[in-house]
């Protein structure tokens, strides 16, 4: 990995690391949050492996960030992102969870058709 790379990695993992740890979540929890193993999560936070996109997206989702915060890009995001996060528990607080469920999966499909368009280029 070049310099550059190397600086960005270990910046990256710095962020994870940190806002892991403001949610009081341990390397194993987050792990299996995630859906890896407690020996990737350390290998992200030392800056030794890059997260796929799939794993930014889902770290960004767990520790209430967003990709741009993990990746030092925008703060201000991240701010509404945290906001908005806030925001969707009180709107979901209380609903049934076969509506939680049902809101989840429309998550999970929004996802996948902007991850389909952004292959396909469109």
């Amino acid at each position: 990995m070049p310099e550059d790379s190397e600086h960005q990695w270990k910046n990256i993992g710095d962020r994870i690391r940190e806002a892991r740890t403001k949610l009081g979540l341990t390397q194993a929890q987050l792990a299996r949050q995630v859906g890896v193993s407690s020996q990737t999560v350390w290998s992200w936070e030392a800056g030794r492996v890059k997260p796929t996109r799939e794993h930014m997206e889902e770290l960004a989702f767990r520790c209430e960030v967003s990709t741009a915060w993990l990746l030092g890009r925008d703060v201000l995001e991240a701010d509404l992102l945290r906001e908005a996060s806030v925001s969707f528990y009180d709107a979901v607080e209380g609903l049934p969870l076969e509506d939680i469920e049902t809101i989840q999966n429309f998550i999970n499909f929004v996802r996948q058709e902007r991850r389909r368009r952004t292959e396909a280029g469109e």
